[in-house]
């Protein structure tokens, strides 16, 4: 099955103005039949994969060079996947999936490597690799932030959130030695992998809940998603609130990312639009709608920065070509 790739023009813009001269283009629109909404994305090291995960109960491999599904990871048991990610060199690719468990792909093989199963979850919402990939971390809907071991498949630990609220995804920092934390309860919390130690714990004013978190490149920066409709800013070191970016008519922003070098974040929002923003000058960049879209559920950005990827609720995952707008 190849699915549907679409040819597509560029979309008219929401925002009339542009701090950044940008000229987003939408270039393809990849669906398969069946898919209900498409909740995450991300790309492999290289930049010619991209993972998608679907309410369907599968993972979805596309191959970007040659416009195709590469493809397609059905999880046993499954009620949706939440969460997907790819190991440091691109031969691994791990899922969060509803049911409760973390799956682990051998993709060189085709295989199932590996399922983590946590003592006791309320699903688990996304998924992450830490300390250059010996570590994955997995978001849970129980309050808890679970540890394995990649390689032993053993458990290596567990953090419980203050309340025990739902944790709705997780993050390293570069080099993976700090994980940080989305909470249901509007608090960011940030541990010391290698002490197990909390280090940090911010929370934005008025947050009705964090449901992504995002470090920018040095990890010096921390960006949450927060359901108020409002992007936060944090300074790591210092634990300020250095910034906070409101989404125009926001019904929440779902999730956040970093273009290459820190100067461009893109934001999801519950509204069906992609908000640009310019992170030095802290103005709105660019916003453009998805098309016939029920709300974009996910961001990721290309290693280059020259795509950006977009997880709909229409059950699409979006290719942007992020350009410069001639002068």
């Amino acid at each position: 099955m190849d699915g549907d790739e679409r040819q597509l023009g560029d979309p008219e813009a929401i925002a009339p103005y542009s701090v950044l001269p940008l000229r987003p283009a939408l270039v393809k629109a990849f669906s398969v039949p069946g898919c209900r909404a498409v909740y995450a994305v991300t790309f492999g090291l290289d930049g010619n994969a991209l993972a998608a995960a679907d309410g369907n109960g599968r993972t979805y491999l596309w191959d970007l060079a040659g416009g195709r599904l590469a493809g397609t990871l059905a999880h046993p048991g499954s009620r949706g996947v939440l969460g997907v990610a790819f190991d440091p060199d691109g031969d691994l690719l791990a899922a969060a999936d509803g049911n409760g468990r973390a799956y682990l792909w051998d993709l060189v093989g085709g295989e199932l490597a590996r399922t983590f199963v946590p003592r006791r979850s309320g699903g688990l919402n996304g998924v992450a690799f830490g300390l250059g990939g010996d570590l994955l971390a997995a978001a849970s809907g129980n309050g808890h932030v679970y540890l394995w071991d990649v390689v032993s498949g053993q458990a290596a630990g567990t953090y419980v959130i203050p309340g025990r609220t739902t944790v709705y995804s997780v993050t390293f920092g570069p080099g993976g030695t700090v994980l940080a934390a989305a909470c249901g309860n509007g608090w960011v919390y940030l541990w010391d992998v290698a002490t197990r130690g909390l280090i940090g714990a911010f929370v934005g004013p008025d947050s009705r809940g964090v449901n992504e978190v995002a470090f920018g490149p040095g990890g010096a920066m921390l960006a949450a998603a927060d359901g108020n409709g409002q992007v936060y800013l944090w300074d790591v070191a210092s634990g300020a609130l250095a910034g906070a970016f409101a989404d125009p008519a926001s019904r929440g922003v779902n999730g956040v990312a970093f273009g290459p070098g820190g100067a461009m974040l893109a934001a999801a929002d519950g509204n069906g639009q992609v908000c640009l923003w310019d992170v030095a000058g802290g103005g709105l960049a660019r916003a453009f709608p998805d098309p016939a879209s029920r709300g974009v559920n996910g961001v990721a950005f290309a290693p280059a920065g020259d795509l950006l990827a977009t997880a709909d609720g229409n059950g699409c995952t979006y290719l942007w070509q992020i350009s410069p707008r001639a002068s």
